[in-house]
């Protein structure tokens, strides 16, 4: 998964914005049921894919799928266009249109954002379709390694054992301990099958913080143990450097420098670093790795070959990586064979209930913490009216920007201002320090603070500077900067209650929604048969 914005999500946001100028402007009808069929209903789904758009653009989600959204809410947009164009320019008598007294720009508008809404839902329904089909090809491959490992691994060992067990004694005098150690290789197979079968959910991620130099060494020295002949060295190691993974990481680097000692005496191993991931090399100046194994750890796809001397490791070290949500690349030519793995960077632990970091926007919010800022920001928009109604401001005057002074208008356009802008605020409160979410206190001081400093922001640059722009170019003087005390006060007044809001969502309310996401979702992790 990508550790940035995935900016795919703003072109959703763009189109829902963009579609809004229409749909209030030119649908002023006497009739209030027209009204608000006409006007409100497709302003509210537009500024809905509008704030949709800006979730998926901050998201924890696959960046493919956003991607995939956004690219069929675009044809969504594209289809209806085309068809509303020709429907309306086959309609006109004599090829005269007369589509502005018609109001033919609020229809096409109307008719603009649902096929948005329609092909935005497409998208997210393609997205996972597609997922579930590589899922089923991942444990497609899963299932071909287990069969594998029972069929040779363990059927092989038996046969040893069988035939040390029916010879003679004074044939054979090691044939107890030969015995013991093909059922120790059968007792090891099985607690490999037993990993790979409960590990079998590869939507979820392993959740430790595992030290790469230690399992480096330990694989290294494995291997040392087994080729005593072989000359590994390894680069040097940051201290304290983590990755995502598991106890089985070692038999990843086992496994990489067992391959790469099979085709030369020499392996180099290295170690580099980036803020979000982290990259550990196997050289060898071998003869090169053949392409069906390439293809094995760049794609995991498995040939149907049962030759026992090929060995499961690069299997296993697919499977183990990919569970990792890690990547494999290899690079083969005339000077030897390279294969990095690309493993997700652990940052330092924060609360559970806390969103995920990165490098670049250090947030990556999870769909729970996304319903608990969307929550705390439509109930933080409350005081804000409230503040703005008492000292003589009136939210109704915000409907004037989508072109209708209006109550209703008004409202919904004001939530939807504090829909996306809280979602920023989510990004901002992440940066501070993890020490301040120790407790409660801390956790609700930082995030207040950071909610006023938002609002100040917002007051200065968006109110001040940008909604009076706004306003001249709907063709109403606007005083340039416009710091208003009611304004002012309002804004604190948000900043205030969104910044209380969201920590206690985040403690007691995403806990919840986890649980309940979990009993609904229809690919429930699977109980191990093998306990």
């Amino acid at each position: 998964m990508g550790q940035h914005l995935n900016y795919s999500g703003l072109v959703i946001a763009g189109i829902g914005f963009f579609l809004t100028r229409f749909t209030v402007t030119l649908a002023i009808y006497d009739d209030p049921v027209r009204f608000y069929l006409a006007g409100v209903l497709p302003l509210a789904l537009g500024l809905g894919l509008a704030v949709f758009g800006v979730a998926l653009t901050v998201s924890d989600v696959e960046a493919s799928l956003v991607r995939t959204t956004a690219l069929w809410c675009v044809i969504g947009a594209g289809t209806m266009l085309v068809l509303v164009v020709l429907t309306l320019l086959g309609s006109a008598a004599g090829g005269a249109t007369d589509l502005a007294t018609i109001r033919s720009r609020a229809y096409l508008s109307n008719f603009l954002i649902g096929g948005s809404v329609g092909g935005t839902l497409t998208g997210l329904y393609a997205s996972r379709n597609r997922r579930q089909r590589a899922t089923l090809r991942r444990q497609t491959r899963r299932l071909k390694v287990l069969n594998r490992l029972l069929r040779h691994e363990v059927l092989n060992a038996v046969t040893v054992a069988k035939g040390y067990a029916t010879s003679s004694g004074d044939d054979y005098p090691d044939a107890g301990s030969v015995i013991e150690d093909q059922l120790d290789a059968i007792q090891a197979t099985i607690e490999e099958v037993k990993y790979l079968t409960r590990s079998a959910d590869v939507n979820s991620r392993p959740g430790e913080s595992i030290d790469v130099a230690a399992s480096l060494d330990e694989g290294v020295e494995t291997v040392r143990e087994r080729h005593p002949d072989a000359r590994i060295s390894v680069g040097a190691v940051p201290d304290g450097l983590t990755v995502r993974a598991n106890e089985r990481l070692d038999q990843v680097f086992t496994h990489l420098v067992e391959n790469a000692v099979g085709y030369a005496d020499e392996v180099d191993v290295s170690v580099t670093t980036a803020p979000d991931a982290v990259r550990v090399s196997v050289r060898d100046e071998g003869p090169g790795l053949p392409e069906s194994q390439r293809a094995l750890l760049e794609t995991g796809e498995i040939e149907e070959f049962d030759d026992p001397g090929a060995g499961f490791g690069l299997n296993v070290v697919r499977l183990l990586v990919e569970s990792y949500g890690g990547t494999i690349e290899t690079d083969v030519g005339n000077a030897g064979t390279t294969i990095t793995v690309g493993l997700p960077r652990a940052v330092a632990d924060t609360p559970d209930v806390g969103p995920t970091r990165s490098d670049l926007t250090r947030v990556r919010p999870a769909t729970p913490h996304l319903v608990v800022v969307l929550g705390a920001s439509l109930v933080a928009a409350i005081p804000y009216g409230i503040v703005a109604d008492a000292l003589g401001g009136s939210i109704a005057a915000i409907g004037v920007f989508y072109g209708l002074d209006d109550p209703l208008v008004g409202w919904l356009t004001h939530g939807f201002h504090s829909a996306v802008f809280g979602f920023v605020f989510a990004a901002l409160a992440s940066m501070s320090p993890a020490r301040y979410r120790d407790d409660l206190l801390t956790d609700l001081l930082a995030h207040l603070g950071v909610g006023l400093g938002w609002a100040l922001c917002l007051f200065v640059v968006a109110a001040g500077v940008i909604a009076p722009i706004w306003l001249r170019l709907l063709g109403i003087g606007a005083q340039i900067p416009n710091l208003d005390l009611v304004l002012l006060l309002s804004h604190l007044a948000w900043g205030a209650s969104l910044g209380l809001l969201t920590p206690l969502g985040y403690r007691y309310a995403v806990p919840w929604l986890t649980r309940l996401a979990s009993r609904v979702r229809p690919h429930r992790r699977r109980r191990d048969v093998l306990e």
